[in-house]
């Protein structure tokens, strides 16, 4: 929690960097299209199997091996469907932490705290982002360091895929100063700049805009840009396999130093455990470590160790959180080792989608979940503004339905309906549009 209001993640969807999506039949309109996704998704839940190719780079001499030992590298120039899954997980984790992560304040006890307990934990939607952004984004990089137009590429591509949206949410907060009361100040550029963490964590009170207007969500894209502004240069820099784990492991133990730096010393808030860049590289670099394990000779390995990881750190996770008895990630354990016990876990749960034939890809390309994954980065960045104008209004179905229970599972659905609406509409008119000018910036 950072100020009043809960931080979360960030995530956008980073696949279409690097594969095309199969739009609806037709070319409906964006409400005609959520809605016909949606009604396909529960009719007919597909099935679908990695599609596996050759590895980009050829492997050298050392490490080759028989056709039957050969591993099968992930083609991430194709859409892999179960990580549009787990982007689904991770934005709903975040919509129902900031929507019903009140909960077990609310009932002290019984079934429904536990359950407030889960959705309370939903910040942690965010590292699952962070993971996923590291593997795909070390992925794209490392295959395409030959690329005469490196640099080039991958930060037009970002810069399309990110800034529209982002911008545009800019404006509306701008266009409607007077009504909402804002109160601007010229350090408030900094977001613009995605430097406005670690500022707003020198100056908390950047954070708040007014009642209305938060800018505490926008903490991980600021993190994820600028780890898009550093690790281009570093793989470039280090370019063999072996050099680039070697500086995930540092990063890794820097970022678990650092933030129990920060909570023995007591000179910096709690909070810079979790919303800096350096505090959370170790969530990005374990994604990042996955993206080259996933292409040499102990992907068979990763694969095969991912359940038992996934059980025991998942186990550590809740081991952690029950003897703390609280999810909160200000908790100085969570804040200093828990947050690399949770990577873990979600770096197992990405290895586990990866898995062909499995049964959590089998879930996870559920056409539902995808839905919400294509649409994670709009129901982010809009997530919290409508939190903020939403929130006051659960009283109003609680007193309709004259039961907490009903009225407060009428309000989230409601609530999700809209927030999928209004990330499907600015995914269908505002960022569609301009990401078709990637084709002009495509990874050789």
């Amino acid at each position: 929690m950072v100020g009043n209001y809960p931080s979360q993640f960030v995530f956008e969807n980073l696949a279409d960097d690097v594969i095309t999506f199969r739009q609806c039949a037709g070319r409906p309109r964006f409400c005609e299209s959520i809605v016909q996704c949606i009604l396909q998704a529960i009719a007919q839940p597909i099935r679908i199997h990695l599609t596996v190719s050759e590895s980009v780079n050829a492997p050298r001499t050392a490490d080759v091996k028989t056709p039957a030992e050969k591993p099968i590298a992930v083609d991430f120039r194709k859409r892999l469907p179960a990580l549009d899954g787990l982007r689904g997980i991770a934005i709903l984790a975040v919509f129902f932490y900031h929507y019903a992560g009140g909960l077990p304040d609310r009932v002290p006890s019984g079934p429904l705290h536990l359950l407030g307990m889960v959705f309370a934990f939903g910040w942690s939607g965010v590292d699952l982002f962070f993971v996923l952004s590291g593997f795909l984004i070390t992925g794209i990089l490392y295959d395409t360091q030959s690329d005469p137009r490196y640099y080039r590429n991958f930060y037009v591509r970002r810069v399309l895929r990110i800034f529209p949206p982002f911008y545009f949410l800019a404006l509306i907060y701008l266009v409607l100063t007077p009504l909402v009361g804002a109160h601007w100040r010229w350090i408030h550029l900094s977001y613009l700049f995605y430097l406005g963490f670690p500022f707003a964590l020198i100056w908390p009170t950047l954070m708040q805009v007014s009642p209305l207007v938060l800018t505490t969500h926008l903490w991980s894209l600021c993190a994820e840009e600028q780890f898009y502004l550093i690790w281009p240069w570093m793989i470039v820099r280090l370019r063999d396999s072996a050099a680039v784990l070697r500086a995930c492991a540092i990063a890794g133990v820097l970022a678990v130093l650092f933030r129990i730096a920060i909570w023995g010393s007591n000179w910096l808030s709690i909070a810079w455990t979790h919303d800096f860049l350096v505090s959370r590289m170790d969530t990005l670099a374990l994604g990042a470590a996955i993206a080259i394990l996933i292409r040499g000779r102990l992907q068979q390995h990763i694969l095969k160790w991912a359940p038992l990881t996934f059980v025991l750190a998942a186990g550590g996770v809740v081991l952690m959180c029950a003897t703390r008895h609280t999810v909160n990630h200000s908790d100085p354990v969570i804040a200093t080792i828990g947050f690399s016990v949770i990577a873990l876990a979600y770096a197992a749960m990405l290895v586990l989608a990866l898995r062909p034939g499995s049964w959590v890809e089998w879930f996870l390309s559920l056409k539902l979940l995808r839905i919400f994954g294509k649409y994670s980065y709009g129901m982010y960045l809009y997530d919290l503004p409508l939190t903020v104008l939403l929130s006051p209004r659960r009283e109003f179905f609680i007193a309709r339905t004259h039961s907490y229970a009903i009225g407060s599972i009428v309000f989230l659905v409601f609530c999700l309906a809209l927030n999928l609406l209004v990330a499907g509409a600015s995914f269908h008119l505002l960022e569609s549009p301009i990401m078709r000018l990637k084709s002009r910036f495509k990874y050789v």
